[in-house]
């Protein structure tokens, strides 16, 4: 556990550079981010599907913030998780159907497991299908889709995004607006990564960590009560705009999100407990991988291929700050039994494609020694402490990709074949040079990864803000 010190939270955030909590940008971030809202998902004028208009306006008790967040999908059904702003979430109802010429299937009452949440479990549906959801209340509040597991065989795209660090804002603001701060940059980054990754109608989207930010606390403090981390997550649902309540999502955990095994179990629990409720993601039962009761690693086959989340951050116990309390590169780990668990998910295997997801490796190899420290490096790291496990694991059991994310800027190595995919970052304004991080190939632009899986190959795109193509690789 670290050491507490005293944290003065700033009046106003962009002081944070100033006041040394934060490390300067390291290469100059130019353009890039538009502050474009994400699509609208709109089906006609009857529907609504701008989720932010202003309770009251038509008559209306009910507002939603931010689209519905779609998680856990399997090929029966998925979940449907509702924050309001205002209105009683049981009296919320919400109904699927196949497609719009087909019938409307009431899923019955909501599960309301806070008190601005409305939850459903929606189950008795067909493999790979898009299904039609709407939320309604005293109208048709939002009308949005979600795609059931593809079969084997199948082709389908899926989205890897990273390093968003949202911070919390009160009020949450409305909308696409974003602030005129020094964390304006996070916001507006998103909106634009987010619209970007609409374009491209993705399944669902595997977010690798660093979802949100507290630098406002101190360097990787956690906040000082779950109410930062509810506010957080709630500004980073909203910034996704429509394309959350169209694009399934699976979290991943990240060094700034709160749940670093540094800190003590009750500051760990202030963040988990409001991820549980507001970005929640698969259960232990809900595949047959299974995986952690706290939602922090899972598994999961789609189509011809499986994806395993990992959590790098939680399950080790040491502190690694940089200059402040750096720690040593080779003390990462993911526990004793997480680390049992990956083996018996890939020894498992039968998928053609095999993905990790992490938020960094479990080891760290980068440009100096204290960044080696903080975890990384990527595939430079390969052969550093745990991760050395893990990668004659993945050799073992046929690992195609390792993706992860921290380093805030685009790059791919392979290392015994196995490619270190790092798909930039979707709002972090600090990017990394080859000082820190030892690369001395990549992109510093933001962005996010396109996966696109077919019958026979796998291909992989990085693509920047605004959609450039900076790079891709195939796979066969």
């Amino acid at each position: 556990m670290r050491p507490r010190s005293s944290t003065v939270l700033l009046a106003a955030s962009g002081l944070l550079l100033a006041l040394g909590c934060v490390r300067p940008p390291l290469v100059d971030v130019l353009g890039g981010a538009d502050g474009s809202a994400g699509a609208t998902g709109k089906p006609d004028a009857a529907l609504d599907g701008h989720s932010d208009a202003p309770a009251g306006a038509d008559g209306s008790l009910f507002e939603l913030l931010g689209a519905p967040l779609i998680f856990a999908p399997t090929a029966h059904g998925f979940g449907l998780n509702v924050v309001l702003r205002s209105g009683e979430p049981s009296a919320l109802r919400a109904r699927v159907r196949a497609g719009a010429q087909s019938d409307w299937t009431d899923v019955g009452l909501p599960a309301v497991p806070a008190t601005d949440i409305a939850q459903w479990s929606v189950g008795g549906l067909q493999a790979g299908q898009r299904y039609d959801y709407e939320i309604r209340a005293d109208r048709s509040l939002y009308l949005g889709s979600a795609v059931t597991t593809r079969d084997p065989g199948a082709s389908f795209s899926f989205a890897v995004l990273t390093d968003s660090h949202i911070i919390p804002r009160d009020p949450v603001p409305v909308g696409s607006e974003v602030g005129n701060d020094f964390n304006g940059f996070q916001e507006s980054t998103l909106l634009t990564v987010a619209s970007d990754v609409a374009a491209g109608n993705p399944d669902f989207i595997l977010n690798m960590g660093d979802t949100l930010d507290f630098h406002m606390f101190g360097f990787n403090e956690p906040p000082p009560d779950s109410s930062w981390t509810r506010l957080a997550y709630l500004n980073f649902r909203r910034l996704l705009g429509d394309t959350l309540g169209h694009v399934a999502h699976f979290p991943v955990i990240g060094n700034w999100d709160g749940e670093s095994g540094c800190n003590s179990q009750d500051e760990i629990q202030r963040s988990m407990s409001q991820r549980l409720l507001y970005v929640p993601g698969p259960q232990p039962k809900t595949y047959p991988q299974g995986g952690s009761p706290n939602e922090d690693y899972y598994a999961f086959t789609w189509g011809d291929a499986l994806f395993v989340a990992l959590n790098v951050m939680t399950y080790t116990p040491t502190c690694h700050l940089l200059d402040q309390d750096p720690g040593v590169p080779d003390d990462w780990t993911l526990g004793a039994a997480q680390l049992a668990w990956l083996d018996r998910t890939l020894a498992g295997a039968t998928s053609k494609w095999r993905f990790l997801f992490i938020h960094h490796a479990v080891g760290g190899a980068a440009g100096d020694y204290n960044d080696s420290a903080y975890g990384r490096g990527g595939g430079q790291a390969a052969h550093v402490g745990e991760q050395a496990t893990i990668h004659a694991m993945m050799l073992r059991y046929g690992v195609q990709i390792f993706f992860y994310g921290h380093d805030h800027v685009f790059t791919d190595s392979v290392v015994d074949g196995i490619h270190y995919s790092l798909p930039g970052s979707a709002g972090a304004p600090w990017k990394f040079d080859g000082s820190l991080t030892g690369y001395t190939q990549y992109w510093p632009d933001s962005g996010y990864g396109r996966v696109e899986i077919g019958p026979t190959q796998a291909r992989i795109t990085f693509i920047a803000a605004g959609g450039q193509v900076l790079s891709s690789y195939t796979l066969e």
